[in-house]
C-alpha cells in the first residue's frame, strides 16, 4: 500500500468503498500485514471483512521504475499487480509510483493482445460533463499508431463506462486544421481519419473545457503537463477568490452567497471525486489514484474500478482493438492489389 500518505489513508478509502459495495465485494490490501491491521483497528465500527496480503517492501518515486519491478518481488506494487494477473483480484487499484505501477501493468500482468502500448487515461471537467484524456503519463513518446490505439481505447471507455452514446474523438494540438502541429500529430491525423469511427480533428488546448471532444488523445508526455496543469487550476482560482475578498465586507457578503456554488465549482476540479486514472490496454483493469490521495479518492478510485470491471471494459477494448486490425489489415490488402494492378 502505497501513495504519499500510506495506511493511514489508503485503510480508511478502502473501509468505505468496502461498506458501499457490500457483501459481495472483497478488497484485498497488499502490504505490511502488521502495519494494515493497525490501521484497520482505527475504524470504530471494525473491520468490514478486508483482506491482508503482506507484500512488506515498497517502490519509492524516486527508484528506476523498470529495475525495482524486478528487485522488489515482494513490494505492494508488484504483488498486487500479481493477483490481478492470476485471477486472485479483478482489478489493481494502487496510489504508489505511477511508473512503477504502469512498469508492473506491462511486465506482471502485461497488455491485451494487439495492444502496442498502455495508455493513463484521465477525466478532466467539461461543457458536457468530462472530457477523457489520454495518455497523460505513461508514454512520454509516443507514434501514430499509439494515438490510433488511444483513441479506440478512449472511445470504448467513455461509451461503456462514461456513458456517453457516441463519442467524440479528437487529437490535442497547437490548431484546429489538418496540417497543424508536428509530425506525430499530422500522421495520426490521417490514421484516426480513417479508422477511428468517432474522428473530430484537431482539439486545441483552449477547446477542452468547452467539451467539443469527449477523447481527446496525445503523447505522455503533453497530457501530464496539461494534467499537472489543471490539478492546480481550481485551487488556485479559489485561492485568488480569497485574497480578492479579503477585507472588503460587501465582496464578503456576495461570496457567502455564492458559497454553494463555489463549492460545488471546486468538486468539478478536485481530482479526489474522480477517484483514479485507468490504465487503459492492459490484460485486466488497472486503476491509478493520485499518490496524494485522500481516504474519499482512494475509495472512489475503488469504485470506479469496480464500476468498468462490471462493464467488462477490458474485454471490450480486446474486441475493439481486434476490429480495427482487421479492418487495416484490409486496408492494406486492397492497397497491395491495387499497386499490383496499375
Amino acid at each position: 500500500m502505497g501513495g504519499d500518505y500510506g495506511v493511514d489513508v489508503l485503510v480508511p478509502g478502502a473501509i468505505a468503498a468496502a461498506r458501499e459495495l457490500g457483501a459481495g465485494a472483497r478488497i484485498i490490501c497488499a502490504g505490511d500485514e502488521a502495519t494494515i491491521r493497525a490501521a484497520i483497528s482505527k475504524d470504530p465500527d471494525g473491520d468490514p471483512g478486508l483482506e491482508i496480503v503482506h507484500a512488506p517492501t515498497n517502490i519509492g518515486m524516486d527508484e528506476a521504475p523498470a529495475a525495482a519491478i524486478r528487485r522488489k518481488k515482494d513490494s505492494s506494487i508488484v504483488v498486487g499487480a500479481g493477483l490481478l494477473r492470476d485471477g486472485e483480484a479483478d482489478a489493481f487499484v494502487s496510489a504508489g509510483s505511477t511508473g512503477a505501477v504502469t512498469a508492473a501493468s506491462t511486465l506482471v500482468i502485461g497488455r491485451l493482445p494487439g495492444v502496442r502500448r498502455p495508455g493513463i487515461a484521465a477525466l478532466i471537467p467539461s461543457a458536457n460533463g468530462v472530457t477523457l484524456v489520454l495518455d497523460v503519463g505513461a508514454n512520454s513518446d509516443a507514434k501514430p499508431a499509439h494515438l490510433l490505439q488511444f483513441a479506440a481505447m478512449g472511445r470504448t471507455y467513455s461509451h461503456s463506462v462514461l456513458g456517453v452514446e457516441q463519442p467524440r474523438v479528437g487529437i490535442l494540438n497547437i490548431g484546429e486544421e489538418r496540417g497543424k502541429g508536428n509530425e506525430l500529430t499530422q500522421e495520426a491525423w490521417g490514421l484516426l481519419d480513417a479508422h477511428e469511427p468517432g474522428f473530430v480533428g484537431n482539439i486545441e488546448g483552449k477547446h477542452l473545457f468547452r467539451g467539443q471532444a469527449d477523447v481527446v488523445v496525445c503523447d505522455g508526455f503533453t497530457g501530464n503537463v496539461v494534467l499537472k496543469i489543471l490539478e492546480s487550476f481550481g485551487g488556485f482560482l479559489l485561492s485568488s477568490f480569497r485574497q480578492e475578498i479579503e477585507g472588503d465586507w460587501r465582496a464578503k457578503v456576495g461570496a457567502g452567497i455564492l458559497k454553494p456554488a463555489m463549492k460545488q465549482f471546486a468538486r468539478r476540479f478536485n481530482y479526489a471525486e474522480y477517484g483514479g486514472a485507468p490504465l487503459l490496454g492492459c490484460n485486466g483493469l488497472v486503476m491509478i489514484a493520485h499518490g496524494g490521495s485522500s481516504a474519499h479518492a482512494i475509495t472512489n478510485a475503488i469504485l470506479a474500478a469496480d464500476r468498468a470491471v462490471r462493464d467488462g471494459i477490458s474485454t471490450k477494448i480486446r474486441d475493439e482493438i481486434e476490429r480495427e486490425q482487421r479492418e487495416m489489415a484490409v486496408d492494406a490488402g486492397e492497397a497491395s492489389t491495387m499497386e499490383g494492378n496499375p
